[in-house]
């Protein structure tokens, strides 16, 4: 009996003195990127952190025990499994290296989906940019960013996630750099997006999140936010109006325009045409169907009225009609006599001979009359 009560009492003891096995544990994976807009890495930071011993290396060494939550950023997650079949990022001296292949970055995402398996897993906001900057000045798009999130964290882990909610890594503002050019890159490669569906373009669009981290500073959010910055101007030039220079010799022509297709998916535009002076009218051009890494030549009506030298201003236009590209602008040098100019040289000319006919007729009369 003391030897039961004595075992008893030892096991009550042995229950009080181990911690709580229902603790929450709450996980960020998170980070800010150091990808570049075309794939390279302005450092090797990213796998130093995912190997052993590093930040994220040493995760699952102890990732506690009991109830676990995990906040997990699908931009996060997209960068480290880059990593695994290769990857090129610039040393101090701003040189490319290139590493063939990191298994690490396979083997900890492997096991972070074992050790999550059970757990409540929800996405944080691609990119973990500012929300409160976000949730000011375009929260249209954080729904967007938001929705595209869960997504993306879903396929990557192959398992429900939920939604991001309020949750809010870093309240600072982002830097100066992202905040000046967030709102022109957003507007121009929201247009191309609504235009065309390809990953690439929804890579830029979710990208420029990256750039509103808060914890992303100095140089890097500076190369950073350049890159996307060049990578959405050269993307929107993808559907474009190829450039001419014509001389018109009749009244009424009809000029060949090319609209050039770079998008690996069809694409519908308008094209607005305007001139820089009246020598020119131009017709009406139907909706323009450009199938996928090709060009379609069309004919744009012109009725010449005058002869000189004029500019045609092409602009592309989505269904929407919002504006697409840059304007293209084509010089038409006019070497035709119009109509009206012909009528007016020809009345010219008559009344010049009725002049000399009545000269003529003046001075027979003359001659008569001094006889």
């Amino acid at each position: 009996m003391r030897r039961l009560l004595s075992v008893f009492v030892a096991f009550i003891f042995f229950v009080l003195g181990m911690p709580a096995v229902h603790a929450n544990t709450l996980i960020t994976l998170s980070a800010p990127t150091t990808r570049l807009a075309d794939g390279r890495f302005i450092n090797n930071d990213l796998a130093i952190s995912v190997s052993p011993g590093g930040k994220f290396g040493e995760l699952f060494v102890n990732p506690g025990r009991g109830v676990r939550s995990w906040l997990i950023d699908p931009a996060f997650i997209e960068e480290v499994l880059d990593l695994a079949d290769g990857y090129v990022y610039l040393d101090a001296e701003g040189k490319e290296v290139t590493v063939e292949s990191f298994d690490f970055a396979q083997q900890w995402f492997n096991l972070l989906v074992l050790r999550s398996r059970g757990d409540q897993v929800v996405a944080l906001t691609y990119g973990s940019p500012s929300l409160s900057y976000l949730k000011k000045y375009a929260p249209g798009e954080l729904g967007v960013y938001n929705r595209l999130s869960q997504q993306r964290l879903k396929t990557l882990m192959g398992r429900e996630v939920s939604a991001p909610g309020a949750t809010v890594l870093d309240s600072k503002n982002p830097a100066l750099v992202a905040r000046n050019s967030y709102t022109p890159m957003r507007k121009v490669i929201r247009v191309v997006n609504d235009l065309v569906k390809t990953p690439e373009v929804e890579n830029l669009r979710l990208g420029i999140a990256k750039t509103l981290n808060p914890k992303l500073e100095g140089d890097a959010a500076v190369a950073i936010t350049k890159s996307y910055f060049n990578e959405i101007q050269s993307t929107q030039k993808k559907i474009r109006v190829s450039p001419g220079n014509y001389t018109i010799t009749t009244a009424n022509y009809d000029l060949p325009v090319t609209v050039i297709n770079d998008f690996a998916q069809e694409v519908l535009v308008d094209l607005d045409i305007t001139t820089t002076n009246s020598r020119v009218i131009t017709g009406a051009v139907p909706r323009i169907t450009v199938p996928a890494n090709s060009q379609t030549q069309i004919q744009v009506p012109l009725e010449v009225i005058a002869s000189g030298e004029t500019v045609l201003r092409l602009q592309l236009l989505t269904p929407e009609g919002n504006l697409i590209g840059e304007v293209e602008r084509i010089p038409l040098r006019l070497a035709v006599i119009s109509p009206i100019t012909t009528w007016f040289t020809t009345g010219m000319a008559i009344i010049l001979l009725l002049a000399a006919v009545i000269q003529s007729v003046r001075r027979i009369r003359r001659r008569k009359q001094s006889e």
